[in-house]
């Protein structure tokens, strides 16, 4: 079984190359970082570089296959609605039209829960209900991408969407380093005390959900699924695990949410200015993200693809601490900044 993956340089598209590749399948690799796919390459992935805006690029490295996994895309909670738009929306119109040019017609496609964000606490959601209509830029051009995604039925595709949560583990550079980070403070700053409640996702899991894809039932294509690790948490509770694993202290400090929003907004205008930093410190999306509880149901995932999360919360900050901690991601991180 061939399968390509886009985005295969990234956090998630990497590990879904190598766990693909160490289970038998035939993985092609394309992605933007030279040095990534040299690192894949040694591990006898297929690499080949190409940017998912360049529609050459694509049809030239593309072959035909039997899945495609599109991780590509542009995630952050700031930047131009255009340059979400340009990789998010036209790159994958041009991930679509290079898989009708090549005959690849199962597409698995790695969109975002952050839809569901509605600046309320929202509890247990599923993939049926209505979402908000006022959408933050990225996930607005995630659901553009969905829509165009889901469309290709009717010309013969079938094509499943993962909206996975907070995703963590082997080669995040993100949201533990963040966490490790904000540790180095005297206290450590919780909105509204860290009692907003979410969802999280270990990257073995979120690679589970995709192998169980590439099995399933005619039935279970063409639909959305919410994938996390099914043990929703507050986000102190979150932060304390990650430290105490880290052997890192913890001394939380409470801000009030319209406080932590105050200083977000001066911190995007700030940004916004010639001599401003590109990006804010603090976000208003951000505050409102980590404020706000959202956990999602993963009922319908365990149904119609039988996923079912194999490693807990803990358990993944523990794996996580073991990579961090290795000599292979040091030497690496020495040998992207040399």
């Amino acid at each position: 079984m061939k399968i390509i993956i886009t985005g295969a340089t990234g956090f998630i598209g990497r590990n879904f190359a190598e766990s693909l590749h160490k289970k038998g399948y035939d993985v092609l690799a394309t992605g933007r970082s030279q040095y990534v796919g040299q690192q894949l390459e040694k591990t006898g992935i297929t690499f080949k570089k190409a940017d998912i805006l360049n529609q050459d690029e694509l049809k030239e490295v593309f072959t035909q296959a039997d899945f495609l996994i599109h991780c590509a895309g542009k995630s952050a909670d700031w930047g131009k609605y255009s340059e979400f738009y340009l990789t998010n929306v036209i790159g994958t119109g041009n991930v679509i039209n290079t898989c009708k040019r090549h005959n690849i017609n199962n597409i698995i496609f790695i969109s975002t829960p952050s839809v569901y964000y509605s600046g309320k606490d929202r509890f247990d959601i599923s993939e049926s209900e209505p979402l908000p209509g006022k959408q933050f830029g990225y996930g607005r051009t995630k659901l553009i991408a969905e829509s165009e995604l889901l469309n290709l039925e009717k010309d013969g595709f079938k094509t499943i969407i993962l909206r996975p949560r907070a995703v963590y583990g082997q080669y995040d550079n993100t949201i533990v380093p963040r966490i490790l980070k904000m540790s180095e403070q005297k206290r450590f700053p919780l909105i509204d005390g860290g009692s907003a409640k979410i969802d999280i996702t270990y990257i073995d899991n979120l690679t589970q959900a995709v192998i169980d894809c590439l099995a399933a039932p005619e039935k279970a294509w063409n639909q959305v699924y919410n994938i996390s690790n099914g043990e929703p948490l507050t986000v102190k509770e979150w932060f304390s695990i990650v430290l105490e694993i880290f052997n890192l202290p913890f001394n939380p400090k409470n801000i009030s949410a319209s406080m932590a929003r105050m200083v977000a907004g001066t911190s995007e205008f700030i940004s916004s200015m010639p001599f401003g930093n590109k990006k804010p410190q603090l976000t208003r999306f951000s505050v409102g993200y980590m404020s706000k509880s959202l956990t999602m149901s993963i009922k319908k995932a365990k149904q119609n693809l039988g996923y079912y999360p194999q490693i807990s919360n803990e358990e993944g900050f523990e794996l996580y601490k073991k990579w961090y901690n290795s000599d292979e991601r040091i030497q690496g991180f020495i040998n992207q900044i040399s």
